[in-house]
């Protein structure tokens, strides 16, 4: 009789232990790709930011009217969509669907659509940082 207490206590442990684990590890893979949507974010809005003068022409001529409104135009569609992408996986809207899915009601469609093998792993960086 207690071999089969044990044994059921084992089964039902080994059932309910991969799923604690299973969601430390979603927990971590989402605030991976939030960190590093963050940071593609940061790329786009300094790649929008930064200004175009004679210099970046190196030694050519200065820029015409058009090339300046150009120039002008691609900055501001870069911030634009970097301020964007910076708003949506801000660290506000992560903890909003961390909080969800550790209620249970699971993660939003489009953020379960990005998660890929790599967000899962834990690299030497992520040791190194204490993640």
């Amino acid at each position: 009789m207690n071999k089969k207490f044990l044994l059921l206590g084992a089964l039902l442990l080994g059932v309910v232990l991969p799923g604690l684990g299973q969601r430390r590890d979603t927990v971590f893979a989402v605030h991976k790709l939030f960190r590093e949507k963050r940071a593609a974010a940061r790329g786009l809005q300094s790649a929008g930011s930064r200004e175009t003068t004679d210099a970046n022409y190196l030694g050519h001529s200065p820029p015409t009217a058009q090339e300046a409104r150009q120039d002008a135009l691609g900055n501001t569609a870069f911030t634009t969509v970097g301020m964007m992408k910076a708003a949506y996986y801000s660290p506000e809207n992560e903890a909003m669907v961390l909080q969800r899915y550790n209620e249970g009601s699971g993660l939003p469609p489009d953020i379960r659509r990005k998660l890929r093998r790599k967000h899962f792993h834990r690299t030497a960086e992520d040791v190194t940082l204490g993640r």
